[in-house]
């Protein structure tokens, strides 16, 4: 979350921003930074459509919403022993991956909020998961029109999604060590790779479906039946011009986990605010690794352990207790089958 083209129109806000010695670092590998950009978002489109894996799928939500210190601290140190010419290629990556988590820490507590969440006993709770992926296909439309005046199918996902197969090998090379070294978990290289290439082809999918097309009906309708939880809008498309997604009129909202403070925030306000927290990240990490007065501990403090879910420290399982979900005539239509399997199950 929120989005492919979200993540990559904040990394080009956040490359412009950055100081002449960055940008040159950038430069030599600009496409694995790129890369870096969609965050750990890859592991959702392993095999997606029709052949999806569940236990790669699960990768993503496992590095979303656990605090990344352990994870981003391991990152940093494996970074820092590579040969001159591995760094090339992974410190790029590095950045593109620090944008994506300070987006994800700004605009998810906005998007659980008004999306909903997983809780116990909830009735129907692969609906809330449904809402997530149709609010965050709706920013990211909404996002690429205002900063890049284009829709889905005007772009060529290859112009922000290619990199050479030995860049992507280098890149791949350190998850399986680290995902078994912070989260006990077996992931093979092969199986990393075929996620990147598969979200590549995915994306592709999404914007031009092609002989698809006629199909996307019937797969959503069987996903949403059969494989609940997996569920998502395989096209991008038109969106509710009623609701108000990026909520342009500042309607208030609570973080899911503390009813004490309200905001009023715009997704665009956010959206701005972790830009501006990645710019400086950036600068700090690239710092302490060009000999600067910035320290490896001191760069690895300022990023932080929040989890790019919630944008606090969240070490637990993800149980949330406030939501306020913006798809109202959906709610209202489910309302009767909710209060029955509610009753249900007292």
């Amino acid at each position: 979350m929120p989005g492919f083209f979200t993540h990559y129109i904040a990394g080009q806000k956040v490359y412009e921003a950055l100081p002449a010695n960055v940008k040159e670092c950038i430069d030599k590998r600009k496409r694995v930074f790129d890369l870096g950009l969609q965050g750990p978002d890859f592991f959702n489109y392993f095999g997606a459509p029709l052949k999806g894996d569940p236990s790669l799928h699960r990768m993503a939500m496992m590095l979303h919403e656990r605090s990344v210190d352990e994870w981003m601290s391991l990152i940093y140190r494996y970074i820092a022993k590579q040969e001159d010419a591995d760094k090339e290629i992974i410190l790029p990556y590095f950045y593109g991956y620090i944008i994506h988590y300070a987006i994800d820490c700004a605009v998810n507590p906005y998007i659980l909020y008004r999306s909903g969440f997983v809780t116990p006993n909830a009735p129907l709770p692969e609906r809330f998961g449904i809402y997530r992926k149709r609010i965050s296909n709706a920013i990211d439309q909404t996002i690429l029109k205002k900063y890049m005046d284009k829709t889905p199918s005007e772009v060529k996902v290859d112009d922000m999604f290619w990199v050479t197969y030995d860049e992507l090998l280098e890149v791949c090379r350190m998850y399986p060590v680290n995902i078994k070294t912070v989260y006990g978990k077996d992931v093979s290289r092969e199986e990393v790779i075929k996620a990147y290439q598969d979200m590549n082809a995915g994306m592709k999918k999404r914007i031009k479906p092609g002989l698809l097309k006629p199909i996307t009906s019937i797969y959503e309708a069987f996903s949403k039946e059969f494989k609940k939880g997996f569920y998502t809008k395989t096209v991008y498309g038109p969106f509710e011009a009623d609701i108000d997604f990026m909520n342009e009129n500042h309607t208030e909202w609570l973080a899911a986990w503390d009813a004490r403070y309200s905001y009023t925030e715009s997704v665009d306000d956010l959206f701005q605010k972790g830009i501006a927290n990645a710019i400086e990240l950036v600068k700090l990490v690239f710092d302490s690794y060009n000999g600067g007065e910035t320290t490896s501990v001191q760069a690895i403090h300022a990023i932080g352990g929040n989890s790019f879910m919630t944008g606090i420290a969240w070490n637990a399982p993800l149980l949330l207790k406030f939501y306020d979900i913006i798809f109202k005539k959906e709610e209202e239509e489910l309302a009767p089958v909710l209060e029955k399997l509610a009753s249900e199950a007292e």
